[in-house]
């Protein structure tokens, strides 16, 4: 099912795109979903040094400047990974790649936070941000990621925050 151009999908195959892409980013072993929340999504994984948890989501609604073919899914993420201190580290996976030195806007119910981009498809939280919106996530009602692919098409995706602070508490009992 689409939803202008955004593929939705089930809470099946988003647990086997989002093993995938942290398969590919990470040594991770099998991903178990351990609970769906409205919009949002709790895993765990057992790893070698210890449990990673995360939730994701996909966009409700994307709008974009011009055409666009061939985007990969896309995901907004936060990870949790208690044995190397990282805790609620939010990440988003555009299914494009950025140019260099781009950086991505997070609007939530009008407050406004930056990611920055590393030569990826994958933008992370300023650290010194991301409790923030984290805390602005849980409170608020609906999020737009806005970015720009490497030939200067501006995406906006639109996602529901109903559910995410269900899926965080979930995570935070599995990787307290």
């Amino acid at each position: 099912m689409t939803i202008e151009g955004v593929r939705i999908v089930t809470p099946r195959i988003l647990t086997a795109a989002v093993a995938a892409v942290i398969g590919s980013c990470a040594m991770a072993f099998a991903q178990t979903n351990i609970g769906t929340f409205q919009y949002w999504n709790a895993f765990v994984s057992n790893e070698p040094d210890g449990k990673l948890c995360f939730i994701a989501s996909q966009p409700q609604d994307s709008n974009y400047s011009q055409s666009i073919s061939g985007r990969d899914p896309v995901f907004f993420m936060i990870t949790s990974i208690p044995a190397k201190s990282i805790r609620n580290e939010a990440s988003t996976i555009i299914g494009y790649g950025f140019p260099p030195d781009t950086n991505v806007t997070i609007d939530i119910d009008g407050t406004k936070f930056t990611m920055f981009t590393a030569n990826t498809d994958t933008a992370w939280a300023m650290p010194e941000q991301e409790a923030e919106l984290v805390e602005a996530m849980k409170a608020g009602h609906e999020m737009k990621v806005e970015g720009k692919s490497r030939r200067g098409t501006v995406t906006t995706d639109t996602y529901s925050l109903r559910g995410v602070t269900a899926a965080l508490d979930k995570i935070s009992t599995e990787c307290p």
